[in-house]
């Protein structure tokens, strides 16, 4: 697979667009002032205490206070006795109390009505290496398939966890590394996570103490490896800072920074605005002739798989099959490219072969580990849904590039022109002995309303109005000597 990344920075917006065989996979957009907010580390004062939640909000400084669970708090060790008894009564009441400084990291975005929800159990990610300072846990990347590989950089870990009392995770990027690299890595992690715990106690919460890297900088250390052939952009400014930390995060891929000069905007030349803004539509089509449709509410993100034209050659049962392994990959696609958090339901067409079902879930499989995000694919229920969950750290895309219809308040429906002109024959009804009325109402709406006419008793004029739209009519006190040319008579239905 050939995968590139281009970066575009223009009047306070970057942007980094990641292609697989020239086809857009992610997208991540970071505006001045807008920053990403999951990763920082904050002294934050404990606000609120939540006995019927078991959690606690903490002001760390942001328009909204963090989230806080009994869970993610880290337990005080200094005494067996003290740290048993916290562990068999973990409730928030008895590890906090309001006022408390306490130092957490963001671990999840602020969205919607809801502020960041934070953790006090920091992770500090490095090229190769994600250092765990307040737990003692050692960690193998699942994409590192080999055993003996897995073995080796297992044991190199634990022999750097038990020199330091933290822990560590082993990225994909650190296949095949040395001792050397990964303890010269773990070395700088560690100066970071000491420096962090210095400040933590010479400041006054709420502030923020320590911010996650910018996105430009994480292009290197999280994207640029052995399968990617250029990290592509068109500032110079860019391109200088991305091989500064290409030369001292992973060198031997520095020569893959690329300055872009064609006359055509990179974006433009690779049609990642096009790409992205179908990701935006409700319904995608397949190459074949089917179609998704993708539907996201606060809960949870519903895609259903439909044959659309495809009508196949053989059969059926092979139709609804070919159909449902293209929607699979696409899915999988689909998932990454708009950032979908949290649980996911996908109708696919039923298949009524176990072999068929068996083998879409494993192309399926195949199709999503290419995710970084983490996933859990749970299988087929009895109905035949598919059901997952995938970890939800930023806001999905449409939540980032888009805002609420003001017409339809979200919801995608707007009243028939009908309802609108049968809501104001209503209201006319109720003013029936206000004299000469004037309804000043959407073109279609006042179509529909000459046409059915007035109610008995009521005396008015209507004027199309091409300036409104949807529900928005307004009815007044008829000026005769003032009528809009285009305002005609309600006759009586």
């Amino acid at each position: 697979m050939k995968r590139e990344i281009l970066i575009e920075h223009l009047m306070g917006e970057t942007r980094l667009a990641l292609l697989e065989d020239g086809e857009l996979a992610e997208m991540y957009t970071e505006r001045m002032g807008q920053e990403k907010l999951s990763g920082n580390v904050y002294v934050g004062r404990v606000e609120n205490i939540l006995p019927g939640m078991n959690a606690a909000f903490v002001d760390i400084g942001l328009e909204k206070n963090g989230f806080l669970y009994a869970g993610d708090i880290m337990l005080d060790t200094r005494g067996e006795a003290e740290l048993a008894a916290r562990l068999s009564s973990q409730r928030i009441e008895n590890l906090l109390h309001r006022g408390q400084q306490i130092l957490v990291q963001v671990v999840k975005e602020p969205g919607g009505t809801k502020g960041p929800r934070v953790s006090s159990h920091v992770t500090l990610p490095g090229r190769k290496l994600v250092l765990l300072p307040t737990v003692r846990y050692c960690g193998v990347s699942k994409r590192i398939e080999e055993d003996e590989e897995r073995f080796r950089l297992r044991s190199i870990a634990e022999e750097l966890c038990a020199e330091n009392g933290m822990g560590l995770i082993v990225r994909t990027a650190a296949r095949d590394a040395s001792r050397e690299e990964l303890s010269r890595e773990f070395g700088m992690l560690r100066r970071l996570w000491e420096g962090i715990s210095h400040l933590e106690s010479h400041v006054i919460a709420p502030k923020l103490i320590h911010r996650d890297d910018s996105l430009i900088y994480r292009a290197v250390r999280d994207m640029l490896d052995e399968d990617t052939m250029a990290i592509r952009t068109e500032s110079e400014e860019i391109a200088k800072i991305l091989r500064a930390v290409a030369e001292t995060l992973t060198p031997e891929y520095a020569g893959r920074i690329v300055r872009y000069e064609g006359d055509v905007p990179l974006f433009d030349l690779y049609r990642v605005d096009s790409q992205a803004e179908k990701a935006l539509a409700r319904k995608v089509w397949l190459k074949s002739g089917g179609y998704l449709v993708l539907d996201e509410t606060e809960a949870l993100t519903v895609i259903d798989v439909n044959t659309g034209k495809f009508v196949g050659k053989k059969s059926l049962s092979e139709t609804v099959y070919r159909t449902n392994c293209e929607a699979a990959k696409e899915i999988a696609r689909q998932l990454r490219l708009r950032d979908i958090g949290g649980i996911i339901v996908i109708d696919f067409i039923d298949m009524d072969l176990p072999e068929q079902r068996d083998s879409l879930l494993e192309v399926f499989r195949e199709s999503m580990k290419s995710d970084r995000n983490r996933t859990n694919i749970a299988g087929l229920t009895s109905l035949g849904l598919l059901e997952m969950t995938r970890k939800k750290v930023r806001q999905p895309l449409s939540k980032q590039l888009m805002h609420c219809c003001d017409a339809c308040g979200g919801s995608g429906h707007v009243p028939t022109y009908e309802t609108v002109a049968r809501k104001i024959l209503r209201d006319l009804y109720r003013r029936r002995d206000g004299g000469v009325l004037l309804v000043d109402a959407p073109a279609a709406a006042a179509t529909v309303l000459l046409g059915i006419g007035a109610p008995r008793g009521v005396s008015a004029y209507v004027y199309p109005n091409p300036a409104r739209q949807g529900e928005d009519y307004e009815i007044s006190p008829a000026d005769m000597a003032s009528l809009p040319k285009k305002a005609q008579m309600l006759k009586q239905g």
